[in-house]
């Protein structure tokens, strides 16, 4: 007999112990709060399919893991079913808040594309680096609004090549949420299209008269969850559930579409909106120092980033943004030397203590960040990226408070470092280094 055994992957475990369990305190025990039942729980134990019929559950096999300081509880648990006669379909009736790892027949892992759960998730492919900036999820903020998702609701799947990822853009020149907000753009375009299109095919009228939001698509003949359109792309097939791809994709795109097919709705689109010129943003700062004239130490007192960036994706990030590329600003102007040889041109300065980046230590003591939050007309979407612009205005205010605070004629190169002020201060207020006019 055929046996299928799906592994669930953090077993929410809704009905018995909730999602994330608290643990009672040792001094004020509680009871942990209970999550709602699920619509796929209340509506449980109700007449079997006859497809569902054919099984026998013979195993669970369950696992915890509970962590003690955050106070969680999570599982995984691995499922054993029998067929007790001959089907092509083998149907199983899971709660959709589970998320099915992988699925095995007779020992051998089926494909992703063999079997499906539809439960209403957006989940995204997202072929962007992950470079530390939070920009590979953020810029998928601008599908899940467009559909009406919260981004709760969304899982961003992206790693390596192993995991169907589309083709992107190399992540460079500030240009990440610039470029991939325009394709996610494109594919909520895409998807909320097909979601009117299933919507007027089942209920009935005028796809356009049908509204895609709060995790439904509404119009003139009801309404549907977006679970439920789901389910309809996979009994549609063809362009709903990616057996049908649109031409102008990129083939790696086709090729890790074509691995997905059939698990649900699958909306693909490519960026062919139009562009004119370089999209380029900017950051104004402004800087307030402290110069210890005995010692040559420079302390950052005060120190503001507003950046004319676009519309803004996440305050939070853009903010965790302004600060990072801020403090590499203030390392080219405090603390990072470049020194090479002069007659052979070999770097000199190759090791931290000669060459030290900022530390948090040397971050200013108030910083704050913003942006104008004025949206780019050359862009659907209105963003723009904020990587790379802090650090120069960074750089430059910082200089410049310096000089306003011991003098113009102190240095000619950054960055400065105490002995550079002491030596100037020395030397009555002029400079006693020779000017950088190249690196070597």
């Amino acid at each position: 007999m055929p046996t299928l055994r799906p592994r669930l992957l953090s077993l929410g475990l809704a009905a018995l112990l909730g999602t994330h369990a608290a643990f009672a305190a040792e001094t004020q025990p509680k009871q942990p709060e209970q999550p709602p039942l699920s619509k796929q729980t209340q509506r449980s134990g109700g007449q079997m399919p006859a497809e569902q019929q054919r099984l026998n559950f013979d195993h669970a096999e369950l696992h915890f893991a509970v962590d003690i300081p955050k106070e969680t509880l999570d599982a995984t648990a691995r499922l054993t079913f029998t067929a007790r006669e001959a089907t092509d379909v083998l149907l199983l009736d899971l709660d959709p808040e589970l998320k099915i790892g992988g699925i095995a027949l007779d020992g051998k892992a089926l494909p992703t594309s063999a079997w499906s759960n539809p439960d209403g998730r957006l989940q995204i492919q997202s072929g962007i680096g992950n470079l530390g900036t939070h920009s590979m999820f953020d810029v998928h903020r601008v599908a899940a609004d467009m559909i009406g998702v919260p981004f709760e609701q969304c899982d961003i799947v992206f790693g390596n090549t192993s995991k169907n990822l589309p083709w992107t853009c190399i992540s460079a020149g500030s240009q990440t949420a610039h470029a991939m907000t325009r394709a996610a753009h494109a594919t909520a375009t895409d998807a909320i299209k097909k979601l009117q299109e299933i919507a007027a095919k089942t209920r009935g009228g005028n796809p356009a008269a049908y509204k895609v939001a709060g995790g439904k698509v509404s119009g003139p003949g009801g309404s549907m969850t977006l679970a439920e359109a789901a389910k309809k792309a996979i009994e549609l097939g063809g362009k709903y559930d990616g057996h049908e791809l649109p031409e102008d994709i990129n083939n790696f795109t086709k090729t890790s579409a074509k691995n997905l097919v059939g698990q649900g709705l699958m909306a693909v689109a490519k960026d062919a909106y139009p562009r004119d010129g370089q999209s380029q943003s900017y950051v104004v700062g402004f800087a307030e120092v402290e110069v210890d004239t005995e010692t040559g130490v420079v302390v950052v007192t005060d120190y503001t980033a507003m950046g004319d960036v676009g519309t803004i994706l996440n305050p939070r990030s853009l903010k965790g943004q302004l600060f990072g590329g801020s403090m590499l600003g203030l390392g080219h102007a405090k603390t990072q030397r470049w020194a090479y040889d002069q007659h052979y041109g070999v770097a000199l300065a190759r090791r931290f203590y000669q060459n030290k980046p900022p530390t948090i230590l040397d971050a200013p003591l108030n910083f704050s960040g913003d942006a104008v939050n004025i949206p780019d007309p050359e862009t659907p979407t209105g963003v723009r990226g904020v990587g790379e612009p802090p650090v120069g205005a960074a750089w430059g205010a910082i200089m410049n408070a310096i000089a306003d605070a011991v003098g113009d004629e102190v240095f000619r190169r950054s960055p400065v470092t105490p002995d550079i002020i002491l030596n100037a201060l020395e030397n009555g207020g002029t400079r006693t280094h020779e000017a950088l006019t190249a690196h070597i």
